[in-house]
């Protein structure tokens, strides 16, 4: 897919921060990440479960409960700032301007009540009432824009598979023919078969509405194929953001290159890698760079300052200090870090091991 990245960005987040307080003081699950999504992008997230991933889209969406709270930045959609809206606002966006795809379809279905009334429900609530023939016909072309029978209208959600709910979830968050389309792992439970066709039928859908897409999941092939450009999180900061094909053939940022290194090879046989430690308990996360406890190439530099944003080239930003100041590493002769002996070998793996789109 081509995609303008001159035009104006259609989301442009600015130091989004999100804390979850405690009594023993605030989790930082997101800390002061920027990043814009293109109109017609797909932009894929990846990285460890508690990374910070779901806590972005969701304070995209403003919906963080308590005792989580937005703390600071910008979220701005079409340059209009969407935690500026009252609450009346924010709701009428939802949806319309951004809808989700929730995680795990099975529970995201009401069980009581039939399909047609569920995406008739969002319809009705946005755009007002609607002659009763008109909505059904609304209901049967999007069923059948998902790749199901009219029919599945009738039906309750424990009358369908797994992908037939997730493809019902999809013609729920398309109804109202949003800007922005959130996925946030559409394709978990269902086995690789369903999970391919699912994924062509988003991916269709998307294209069909010149849509943008944040797409999260935990399956890193599956972003490989489907995104245009990948951010990688890492204890809520985002530390590594680049166009999907140079990300996975040539990743800077030591956890990216962990964290591809441990995908399984089909030109190579050799054993899946792993990442040395722990991700860090964020109510006491180290100073500084958040990876240096697990990184190869840590110095005391990496301890006592934190890495900036750098720019490597056009489109590709990475936060690490070996490749911001490079004179830091060479005046200190090398790694003082106790994880370099185990993942000495992961950004060769990372760069020469893994085939993409």
């Amino acid at each position: 897919m081509t995609v303008a990245i001159d035009s104006a960005p259609l989301l442009q987040i600015e130091n989004l921060r999100v804390y979850y307080w405690t009594q023993a003081g605030p989790v930082k699950a997101v800390d002061d990440i920027s990043f814009t999504i293109n109109p017609k992008e797909r932009f894929g997230f990846i990285g460890e479960s508690g990374c910070g991933k779901t806590t972005t889209i969701m304070a995209i969406l403003r919906l963080i409960k308590r005792p989580g709270r937005i703390e600071g930045g910008r979220i701005l959609l079409k340059g209009s700032d969407i935690l500026s809206l009252n609450d009346e606002e924010m709701r009428q966006s939802r949806w319309s301007r951004i809808s989700l795809i929730p995680q795990g379809a099975m529970n995201s279905l009401n069980p009581v009540m039939r399909v047609q009334d569920q995406i008739a429900d969002a319809i009705v609530t946005h755009r007002g009432a609607v002659p009763i023939r008109e909505l059904r016909e609304r209901i049967g072309d999007l069923l059948e824009t998902v790749q199901l029978s009219a029919d599945v209208a009738d039906m309750y959600p424990h009358e369908l598979s797994g992908g037939m709910k997730q493809r019902v979830c999809i013609a729920m968050a398309t109804a109202l023919e949003p800007e922005l389309i959130i996925a946030d792992e559409p394709t978990s439970a269902l086995d690789v078969v369903v999970q391919k066709a699912v994924m062509e039928t988003l991916i269709g859908v998307q294209e069909r509405l010149n849509a943008s897409m944040i797409l999260i999941g935990h399956d890193m092939g599956m972003t490989a194929q489907v995104a245009d450009r990948v951010g990688v999180m890492y204890a809520g900061k985002l530390v590594e953001v680049a166009g999907t094909r140079e990300l996975f053939r040539q990743p800077q940022h030591p956890y990216s290159q962990a964290l591809i290194s441990s995908l399984p090879s089909i030109r190579e046989k050799k054993r899946g890698g792993g990442i040395p430690g722990l991700p860090p308990f964020l109510l006491n996360p180290p100073q500084n760079c958040l990876f240096h406890p697990r990184c190869p190439h840590a110095i005391a530099f990496c301890r006592e300052t934190p890495p900036p944003m750098h720019r490597l080239r056009p489109g590709h930003m990475t936060a690490c200090h070996k490749l911001s100041a490079p004179e830091q590493f060479d005046s200190a002769g090398g790694s003082d870090s106790g994880a370099g002996a185990a993942m000495a070998g992961a950004g060769t793996e990372a760069s020469s091991g893994h085939q993409t789109r």
